[in-house]
């Protein structure tokens, strides 16, 4: 019989303490000094008892310790996964801001057509017409030539005479602003800035010495168009050439920057992306519940990209404030909204289709109201199915027989679009979203069972053919 006191010293039975009933009814039989009788029937009933404690205690310990281990596991597991999915959202929120900012500078073509509408807001053309007159009134020294020209009785009129000139100049010169004729002008010079621009940013430093050191939009040949404009009113200017400046981008003393920015910007538009795309892959593969951490990643990068939003609009406030003149103050903020508008699209994109994400997969849990949100779907679409399954046809059945490809190819085909297609927009991803949940949901419909008669004359044939093969 096993010792208490080894027992309650380690607090737990040991294998050794064990005792092995079927030996000792083994050694009673082939040992014939060993009298079978001297083993009472309660000592036997004793030994069975403590030996099946025995096993049940070394069970419950085994238990115990493999219980902590996974509690140990299941707690590490679920810090990583949400490590990694904070590390997700972040990288993803910060990829539209650097994707759209690489794209908008990189591409020549997007850097154009994000620019060239500028001058069609009226509140920046009125700020660049003032600008223009300005210099147009100044580089022909229009206030010398009225006094020389009045009697020397008016030239105190001098000055009102030049400040309504300037008025006559700046309405001129918003119309020459606002024509086709400047957006061509205006579309050919944000290109060859964008070529100056790049060619610096690419390591030709020669560029930017060939451009006095700068690289700017030259405005002087707009200066053409407005002195044309001014004298086809009845103004005769000054003669000589107009020179309106530039409108300098950076200089050379500010070209390491630059290029450190770029070439940082240019790393980054493909780096962070791929890197959100790891940690949300990484994130989902470590989680225990999958679909929970689809439906956090999802809700996660709504709720990021709706700070973001709110953070642009708040820094859109605090530049404008900046600004003491009111007609500037205006100008900035078209200004703003027509540079940073397909930034707001692409956000706005990405945050419907994260809430789309993070929806679908909370439909998709067990909690009661996702239950009943199925259940409800369910017994729609079987109301609609009906009509079709009370009269099925050739369609229908191809329909039911390629259902999950149909499905599939639908939901790849709106990702597809989404992800590569046109700039998306909050309203393009609504609709391409509902596109795709009218053609699941027509194919759930449209792929009807078998009526039941047919059905149930089927079974018979099949019970019939298994009887001849009985018989």
């Amino acid at each position: 019989m096993p010792s208490d006191q080894e027992s309650d010293q380690t607090g737990e039975p040991s294998p050794k303490e064990l005792v092995n009933l079927d030996e000792i009814e083994t050694l009673a039989v082939e040992d014939s000094a060993i009298d079978a009788e001297s083993i009472e029937v309660d000592d036997y009933a004793a030994i069975r008892a403590e030996n099946e404690q025995l096993r049940k205690q070394l069970a419950a310990q085994q238990s115990t310790t493999t219980k902590t281990r996974s509690s140990g596991q299941h707690t590490w597991r679920k810090i990583l996964a949400g490590v990694l999915a904070a590390l997700a959202i972040i990288t993803l929120v910060a990829g539209f801001s650097i994707v759209w900012l690489q794209t908008t500078l990189g591409d020549e073509d997007q850097f154009v057509a994000t620019l060239a509408p500028l001058p069609q807001e009226e509140a920046v053309a009125s700020v660049l017409a003032l600008r223009v007159a300005d210099g147009v009134v100044e580089a022909a020294n229009v206030e010398a030539y009225v006094a020389e020209t009045l009697p020397a009785e008016l030239e105190f009129i001098a000055l009102p005479v030049t400040n309504s000139i300037t008025t006559v100049v700046a309405t001129a010169s918003q119309e020459v602003i606002t024509s086709d004729v400047f957006n061509a002008i205006w579309s050919t010079a944000l290109r060859v800035t964008h070529k100056s621009v790049s060619a610096v940013l690419n390591g030709n430093d020669g560029a930017l010495v060939a451009e006095g050191g700068q690289v700017a939009i030259d405005l002087d040949e707009v200066a053409a168009q407005v002195a044309g404009e001014v004298e086809s009113l009845g103004f005769d200017l000054p003669e000589g050439d107009l020179e309106l400046g530039q409108i300098v981008i950076y200089e050379d003393e500010q070209l390491a920057v630059v290029q450190a920015i770029a070439q940082t910007l240019d790393a980054a538009s493909w780096f962070v992306p791929l890197l959100a795309v790891v940690f949300i892959v990484a994130a989902i593969w470590v989680s225990y519940d999958r679909r929970r951490m689809t439906a956090i990643l999802g809700f996660g990068t709504a709720i990021g990209l709706a700070l973001s939003l709110i953070g642009l609009r708040m820094g859109r406030n605090w530049l404008i404030n900046a600004i003491e003149e009111e007609t500037r103050q205006i100008a900035a903020g078209a200004a703003w909204d027509t540079i940073v508008n397909r930034l707001y699209e692409m956000m706005w994109a990405g945050l419907i289709l994260a809430l789309i994400v993070g929806i679908a997969a909370w439909v998709m849990g067990p909690g009661s109201r996702a239950v009943r949100t199925r259940a409800w779907a369910s017994e729609t679409i079987e109301g609609w199915r009906r009509p079709v399954a009370a009269d099925p046809n050739s369609f229908t059945n191809f329909v039911a027989n390629w259902k999950p490809t149909i499905e599939v190819v639908a939901v790849a085909a709106g990702l597809i679009y989404i992800l590569f297609g046109p700039s998306p927009s909050g309203f393009s991803v609504l609709l391409t979203a509902a596109i795709v949940l009218a053609v699941v949901v027509a194919t759930e419909v449209l792929a009807a069972p078998e009526p039941v008669e047919t059905a149930q004359a089927d079974n018979v044939d099949v019970l019939a053919t298994v009887e001849i093969i009985d018989d």
